[in-house]
């Protein structure tokens, strides 16, 4: 990969773990479009050793040179991932236009994701099995009605998201840390098969552990490449309503998914729903919201056990033993009718031994 000078500059500028965001900002400013780097460095000293210190002025004057240049891209290029800078062509305008816009983003996969129709999507890594079901079926439908998503890299629901999404390749996956330290580790497979047919970003080099702090200044991130986000589940203090805060601040559409009361991992929707995101309980919904006609779903045939159990949970989630009682089925026979509707993603496990319709069908 081939980059310009002012791509160098900011490769160069943020190798530097220790110089902080608004520091490697102001040295784009001063030090861009300047054709002798380590001179300019000399002659500007007393406002940069002011600005980072006598340490970080001196690491800066030693590796201005070709050297640690040529070294520092070809670590990028060993570790397979593209730089996009905020002075490259591919970057998002998106991006631009929120505060502290990421200097770099360290790409593996397909770079033209960045300038689709972008949508995000995310959630509690600890959710219920219906917010699960919910993150399968809204992210299928968005990506089948012209949406590219963006989410996380966590279990939970940025994990089924990323399935969703997968089979199509329409899926950008923002990690918190640099793309060989993925976190949750347990995750680093699906992420891989994410690069390999999407695209996964870090504003971090793939060598950077996981930071708590990093998250929050992810997510970021999420709502700034998106035109809309929708939160699946979230408690009232999570990284999730971090996005959501992040996506209001910035002017995007705001939805959620709301939740019965009592349920620790929907309060937080609920939350945003009061405070006057749009409610989505169908993909048609946030469809609907940007004019799109919503692609009609093959008919699901059912049998008649199937159709007894649908009628049986229209009103509320139930254990197995309700139902069999709701409809006069013995629970032996409805243990495999129940197999099949959660396959056809009709309902879903909200506790053990209890299922709920994701949501209302005509049958």
């Amino acid at each position: 990969m081939k980059y310009n000078e002012r791509e160098l500059l900011i490769i160069w500028l943020d190798s530097f773990k220790d110089i902080e965001y608004k520091h490697k900002r102001a040295l784009y400013d001063l030090l861009s479009g300047k054709s002798d780097l380590k001179r300019n460095i000399e002659s500007n000293a007393r406002e940069i050793s002011g600005a980072i210190g006598e340490t970080g002025y001196n690491a800066l004057v030693s590796s201005a040179n070709s050297d640690y240049l040529k070294d520092t891209v070809a670590r990028l290029a060993n570790a397979g991932e593209r730089a996009v800078t905020m002075a490259s062509d591919d970057y998002p305008d998106s991006l631009k236009e929120i505060p502290e816009p990421p200097l770099a983003l360290y790409c593996r996969g397909n770079v033209g994701l960045l300038h689709e129709n972008l949508f995000g999507v995310v959630g509690s890594r600890k959710s219920i099995p219906l917010s699960l079901s919910l993150a399968k079926e809204f992210s299928g439908e968005l990506v089948k009605n012209g949406f590219t998503l963006v989410t996380g890299t966590a279990e939970g629901v940025d994990s089924e998201v990323i399935k969703a999404a997968l089979s199509v390749g329409k899926i950008i996956s923002v990690a918190a840390s640099g793309l060989d330290n993925i976190y949750p580790a347990e995750n680093t497979a699906l992420i891989e098969k994410a690069a390999k047919n999407g695209l996964v970003i870090s504003e971090q080099r793939e060598y950077v552990k996981p930071m708590p702090y990093m998250f929050p200044v992810r997510n970021r991130i999420i709502a700034g490449l998106a035109t809309g986000v929708l939160v699946v589940s979230g408690r009232l203090k999570s990284g999730t309503m971090h996005t959501a805060g992040y996506c209001v601040d910035y002017g995007k559409d705001l939805f959620a998914v709301p939740y019965s009361v009592g349920i620790e991992s929907g309060a937080g929707t609920n939350e945003l729903i009061k405070r006057g995101a749009n409610l989505a309980d169908s993909p048609n919904d946030i469809l609907s919201y940007y004019g799109i006609e919503e692609k009609r779903e093959e008919e699901i045939l059912f049998s008649d056990t199937e159709r007894a159990i649908v009628s049986a949970l229209k009103e509320d989630a139930l254990h197995i033993e309700k139902i069999a009682e709701r409809t006069g089925i013995q629970i032996y026979e409805l243990s495999s009718a129940i197999t099949a509707l959660e396959i056809k993603g009709v309902i879903a496990k909200n506790g053990i031994n209890t299922y709920g319709l994701i949501r209302n069908r005509e049958i």
